[in-house]
Parts: C-alpha cells; structure tokens; sequence
C-alpha cells in the first residue's frame, strides 16, 4: 500500500495553492513541488517535517508537467536533495534556458488575427515567478508506460495530453489512488493549452481532441480517488469526467452557434465569449478557442477561409 501525503504549497496565481505529493514508502517521492518562491519552499519545508521527512530524505521528484506552479522547485530539490527528477520528454524542453514559449506560437496569433497591441499586452505581462530550469544531469525522461516501484506499492506513469502536451498522470496500481495533476480538477476545467506540432511548429497540436481521450481513458481505469493538482480531492471520478465532457460540449455548441450565418477569426470569437480579459489572460482564451475550432474543423462542422494569413471560420452548411 502506497501512503500519499498531500502538502499544499501557495502560488501567486487565482487557482490558488498546488498539492505537492509526499509518496512515504521508499523511495520517497515527492510528486509536484511548487513554484520557485520563498514562500513555496518555507510551506514545502514544513510540511515535509509535519511528516518527519527531511529534504535529504526525497530520492525521486516527479513532475505531473512543466508549469511553474508545479515545477518551479523541482532543480532546487535536484541541488539539495540529489533527487533525480522524472519528467515527460515534451515537457523537459520546456524546462530549459533556450526554450520560448511565445516565439513557438507567434504563427497561431497571426492566424488568430491578434492585432499587434494586444500581442504586446500579452507579451508586458510578465510572470513574477522565476521561470523553472531543470539541470542537465539527474533527469529521467518519461514517455508514458514507466512503472515506478515503491516498497509496498507501485505508481504507473500515463501520458495524457491536453493541458499540456507532455503532461502525466500517475495511477496507483492497487487500485486506490490517481494523481493527476492539472487534467482534471474539482472545481474549474483546465485549459486545454495550444501546443505547436514538434516537426513543424507551423501547426498545432489537437488538444482537445487528446484531452476527451484521456477523459476516456481516466474512465476505462475505473479511477477510485482522484488527487488532482489544485483544490479538493475528487471521489467520484466518473461524475468528474462527464462534468468535463459536458462542458465542452456546451462549449462546442456555443461556438458552432455564434459561426452560424457569420464568418470570425479566433481573436474575434475569443472577444465575444471572453469580452473583459486582460494580459496573459487573453492568450488562456485564445488557446481554448483554437482547441475547440481545431476539434470543430476536423469534424466538418466548421469550414475555414484564409485572408492574408489569418483564419475565418463559419459554420459548415448540410448539403
């Protein structure tokens, strides 16, 4: 039997803190350890001794995915600690000092018809927390199938992409417990994040379409208790997984809906669904917007015109 300690660590973000994850059987793991502040780490420390662990206790540190928020302390750990850090191969990319993410997505803005002023806007608003790398030795890369043994127990490492494109989630092979991250959560849906194709990053990745498979996946394992990465345990995961199916099917709905008899690009959508964005904001909605005309337009149910560079969408007719 696996024993599974949650530890929330505080971020600067609205979704408010991350749950850390102490895996107690050695190897200690810890899954997820926050973002690179002082608070996070202070927060991190003490609920590490609430559970009689010292940092130099953690042999492995596990990342669900690359975001600051969960990552952000995983090389400061790899430094104190010499754990060694397991992480998706598309995500360990992301934790290096050459990676930009914005340059990598300059092409979807353009097709989106983002106007230059709004561009900046995204690009001013800069994160306050420290942008996470990971050093170069000490790191295991995962492409989804690893098993990662325990003494009492085993966790089983599944690729499921959508929020992001290398993201894990780890399901305890008893049958107990599944950790997962940022792909499903109680209390919001995460937003599926537009990610370029790696061979030609002129086109995006198929987000959505890849979420909805997990979700089906999430149903096949007959998950008993979810451990998300933000908010409240989730004990019933088949209630979880239709909330996220039905919402976006509304979302599908809506949008076909607003192409019906009219033709828009996507920044222009993005504006009458989200009309008091701001900041980086506006990227989280254009992206969800694009994941859901990519999954429309490959179901025929949107036809698209190209009119210098950027992409009009409408609603396909019947024949």
């Amino acid at each position: 039997m696996l024993h599974i300690h949650k530890i929330p660590v505080p971020t600067p973000y609205p979704v408010g803190p991350v749950n850390s994850y102490l895996i107690k059987n050695r190897p200690y793991t810890l899954v997820d350890p926050g973002p690179d502040t002082v608070e996070a780490r202070n927060a991190l420390m003490c609920g590490l001794a609430s559970l009689d662990i010292s940092l130099s206790d953690i042999s492995r540190v596990v990342l669900t995915h690359s975001h600051s928020d969960h990552s952000g302390l995983a090389g400061w750990l790899g430094e104190i600690a010499g754990a060694q850090i397991y992480v998706h191969q598309y995500e360990f990319r992301k934790l290096t000092m050459d990676y930009d993410f914005y340059q990598e997505r300059l092409s979807f803005f353009r097709e989106a018809g983002l106007p230059t002023e709004v561009l900046k806007e995204i690009l001013a608003d800069v994160d306050t927390v420290k942008r996470p790398v990971l050093p170069s030795e000490g790191i295991k890369l995962l492409q989804g199938g690893e098993v990662l043994e325990f003494d009492g127990g085993s966790l089983l490492a599944i690729h499921m992409p959508g929020h992001s494109d290398g993201h894990i989630c780890l399901n305890d092979q008893s049958g107990e417990n599944f950790l997962a991250g940022d792909f499903i959560l109680k209390h919001i849906t995460p937003n599926p994040n537009m990610e370029p194709e790696l061979k030609d990053f002129s086109k995006r990745q198929p987000v959505l379409r890849q979420y909805l498979d997990g979700l089906a996946v999430m149903n096949e394992i007959g998950v008993r208790l979810i451990l998300p990465g933000h908010g409240e345990n989730i004990n019933h995961s088949p209630v979880a997984v239709l909330r996220a199916k039905k919402h976006h099917g509304e979302r599908l709905v809506l949008i076909t809906s607003l192409l019906d008899g009219t033709s828009l690009n996507v920044y222009q959508l993005t504006r009458v669904l989200y009309p008091n964005i701001n900041g980086f904001e506006i990227y989280l909605a254009i992206s969800e917007v694009f994941a859901h005309v990519d999954y429309l337009l490959a179901c025929n149910k949107l036809t698209k015109k190209d009119s210098s560079g950027v992409a009009f969408y409408s609603k396909a007719t019947c024949l």
